[in-house]
């Protein structure tokens, strides 16, 4: 029984590692090769923004099909084959309308891949009692090594990037097949209930600060992953950098994820996004630098920015949804964050850096993300405080 278990415990870390692995074979590099095209930057902010609107009207979709259904794996297989399909559309055309036909296509499947497979990964992880940062450190690492060693082999080939992620969508839907039918409580089967909660997908209220919190650091997270590599070209480096910068982000989550579940035990969700969100406006400052050493330290601030945030919202999430609805809770998230945050953070960026560089973009940016924060803390200070005073009167 011990053997099996940790069989499919291994299961688990292949199909989260895959998951991020696919990614690095093309997401750090897909701004540089738009500038290599001609693409000016606020093309780059449209380009980079088409994909988060759909997300936001097509992700629920596979969400609610996933929990109606109770098929998670078979959903997630669906999304993956879609995915290996459309991303070789790229390739048709190279113009700026072919690249926004591209993104629809590629768009209406992969957004929907990272909360579906954290559903079903942490729901699995959960009944075999594994540890959920422990899976996601082989998502990490995977992806650091992946963006180091590609970047080094993308000068003279940079659409390639295209080919290989295609390859890795079809690999990873191999790793799926390997694991079994999530099979829950479903949301066809709640819908039959009774009452007002039967169309309720968290637990409680709580999740409208975390969301907000969530799209603020995406803010600063979808400007920085869209015009980092952008600002990195346009200083005279070359995909090489791109790909150590990535590399460097990625390996510093390890450590938080060694200790993630202390961490969120210790300071609470809500309290880390915030710090998460304050370490972001650091970032920004560091990556608009200009200099290439401040510049790889801002990737160095991974694991208190996006890490930081993304655990202890996947967690809080997973702890909080109503039975039968993990897809439906972790799709919330996603859309805050690829759709919502990312639109607001690609548009946004867009305009700055065509209106006024990238350099003076980055200054703004963390300067707005550091007043939000500043804020928040603030609030959620004076709220502790009355619920605190609230609690003494009685």
């Amino acid at each position: 029984m011990e053997g099996r278990r940790k069989a499919m415990t291994y299961r688990l870390l292949a199909v989260n590692t895959f998951v991020w692995t696919t990614t690095a074979l093309y997401m750090p590099f897909i701004g540089a090769y738009y500038t290599q095209q001609g693409i000016t930057p606020l093309q780059i902010g449209i380009l980079t923004s088409i994909g988060p609107v759909v997300s936001i009207l097509i992700q629920p979709m596979w969400a609610y099909i996933s929990d109606r259904s109770g098929r998670h794996r078979l959903v997630l297989i669906i999304v993956s084959i879609g995915s290996g399909a459309a991303i070789l559309s790229y390739l048709v055309r190279v113009s700026f309308g072919a690249f926004m036909v591209a993104t629809v296509l590629l768009t209406i499947f992969n957004t929907s891949i990272l909360p579906l497979s954290d559903a079903l990964v942490t729901n699995l992880a959960a009944k075999l009692e594994a540890n959920f940062a422990h899976i996601r450190m082989g998502g990490t690492i995977g992806f650091a090594i992946t963006a180091l060693v590609l970047g080094n082999f993308l000068k003279s080939r940079p659409a390639l990037i295209f080919v290989l992620g295609s390859a890795g969508y079809f690999l990873l839907v191999g790793f799926l097949m390997l694991l079994p039918e999530d099979r829950e409580r479903t949301g066809k089967s709640r819908s039959r209930e009774n009452g007002p909660d039967s169309k309720r997908i968290f637990k409680n209220k709580q999740i409208y600060l975390v969301l907000f919190l969530a799209f603020i650091m995406q803010l600063g997270m979808s400007f920085t992953g869209t015009f980092y590599s952008v600002y990195v070209i346009s200083l005279g480096y070359g995909q090489s950098i791109v790909g150590l910068s990535s590399f460097i982000s990625a390996m510093s989550e390890v450590p938080i994820l060694m200790c993630a579940n202390r961490l969120i035990r210790k300071f609470g969700a809500v309290n880390l996004l915030i710090f998460s969100v304050l370490m972001m406006a650091l970032r920004l400052l560091f990556a608009g630098s200009g200099v290439l050493p401040l510049m790889l330290l801002s990737q160095l601030l991974q694991s208190v920015t996006y890490m930081t945030s993304y655990y202890s919202c996947v967690m809080f999430i997973s702890e909080n949804v109503v039975e039968g609805k993990i897809s439906q809770g972790q799709s919330r998230l996603a859309i805050v964050q690829a759709g919502i945050g990312a639109v607001s953070g690609n548009i946004l960026g867009g305009l700055m850096t065509d209106r006024f560089g990238v350099h003076r973009s980055f200054m703004v940016m963390s300067a707005c993300v550091l007043l939000t924060a500043c804020l928040n803390a603030g609030l959620v200070c004076r709220y502790n405080r009355r619920k605190k005073a609230g609690m003494c009167v009685q």
